[in-house]
């Protein structure tokens, strides 16, 4: 850490001309929900930002201004979130946001951010076409990135998983009714059709259901060898407990949501042997920068696991990403930013994985598919299903297959 945090120090010490007139605080914004199904998202990623800026402050900030996080509440609110991204662009003047958790609540708002001409770096929501909707040609600049698996790629590997390793070719689909369920349905969907396939049930819900037994036993009836569920933990926890309570030992899977602690915690042994895409694992092979990510979160919330420790593994190498874009701008403003982000000239090191120019102009998610592993809920904790993937991952350099 402080062998890549000196780098930066020396690399400000011949930057010359953007700060040397500037010593006001450079302004970041943040904002996702704290309550809720949401809420262990949200508090994984600001906790795991505030880590990365207390750490950038102590050593200098940039080129001597420190970094100054603005913080809001999105309470999980498409409206709310849209008029949260107006006020950090228009009355608090960031020069960049990392934010948004909830996929619905973030292609509401990203409107804002693309016309202020204002990097927003999305380090937890998933949705697939939130980096795409002003991609070339559907706009000359892009100024939505990510560092976050896309829904498309998570669904594609446990497809993969399911039908192709284990023959599970009966598919039931469990899809919340927020934008994520829908957004993660429709990927399903079309994975599958481009396999010839269909879902042998789909069963949409209110997000906070109480029960879900009669939908759990139409799933049975249909001869579902395996239940893909896309929904936040409580949800997971509400499905893993009714199979539970059937006596149907059908598999779990998913996508990353599968394994949060709050689907964990709530449903106790009933989440056993669920599956689901993962880019980090914190119980799993952890490099130095994962340690002293994991160390911090530890003693900064008195929490030893992390309630979404990919929210905050992401969050904190997205916060070093902007880091690197802003010592390399030639001025602190979105345009300089966000050409920066698309243009970088040194390797990050970051908690998932060796970042070799993370994005370009015309690709602005930072990772592929390349750097999942498939997770296994075992005992309470998520653990690697395959006993290969530790030392893939131990052996992991980059964040792409290709990179640019």
């Amino acid at each position: 850490m402080g062998a890549f945090l000196l780098a930066f120090l020396l690399l400000s010490v011949f930057t010359s001309g953007a700060f040397a007139q500037e010593t006001a605080p450079i302004k970041i914004g943040t904002n996702c929900t704290f309550e809720g199904q949401s809420g262990e998202m949200g508090v994984s990623m600001r906790a795991a930002l505030r880590i990365a800026v207390a750490e950038i402050n102590a050593a200098g900030g940039v080129g001597g201004r420190k970094i100054l996080l603005v913080e809001r509440d999105d309470k999980a609110d498409p409206e709310t979130g849209k008029a949260i991204a107006e006020e950090l662009v228009n009355r608090e003047k960031v020069v960049a946001t990392i934010g948004y958790c909830n996929s619905g609540v973030a292609m509401n708002a990203i409107e804002i951010y693309q016309k202020a001409r204002v990097p927003l770096i999305i380090p937890v929501a998933t949705g697939t076409e939130i980096t795409r909707k002003y991609a070339p040609p559907a706009a000359a600049e892009n100024y939505i990135f990510r560092v976050a698996m896309a829904d498309r790629l998570q669904v594609d590997f446990v497809l993969k998983e399911l039908i192709d390793k284990r023959g599970l070719r009966k598919i039931a689909v469990f899809a919340d009714n927020t934008g994520y369920g829908e957004g993660g349905l429709r990927d399903v969907e079309q994975v599958l059709a481009q396999r010839g396939m269909k879902p042998v049930l789909v069963e949409r819900f209110a997000q906070g259901v109480a029960d879900l037994g009669p939908a759990l036993k139409r799933a049975r009836d249909a001869g579902a060898t395996a239940l893909f569920t896309y929904a936040l933990g409580p949800d997971n926890a509400t499905i893993s407990k009714g199979r539970e309570a059937m006596g149907w030992k059908v598999q779990h899977a998913g996508p990353w949501g599968v394994g949060f602690r709050n689907h964990l915690d709530l449903a106790g042994r009933a989440a056993d042997r669920a599956v689901m895409a993962q880019t980090f694992i914190q119980d799993g092979v952890l490099n130095e920068r994962s340690m002293a990510l994991v160390l911090q979160y530890a003693k900064l919330t008195h929490v030893k696991n992390i309630p979404c420790a990919m929210c905050a593994a992401q969050t904190y190498d997205a916060m070093f990403l902007l880091l690197h874009a802003l010592f390399q701008a030639p001025r602190i403003d979105g345009p300089s930013i966000k050409f920066a982000l698309e243009n970088m000239n040194h390797s990050i090191i970051g908690v998932l994985a060796t970042y070799n120019r993370p994005f370009t102009k015309d690709d602005h998610e930072a990772l592929d598919g390349s750097i999942l592993v498939l997770g296994k809920v075992m005992n309470g904790l998520v653990q690697y299903a395959n006993p290969s993937d530790a030392r893939r991952v131990a052996l992991l350099t980059r964040s792409k297959v290709a990179q640019h």
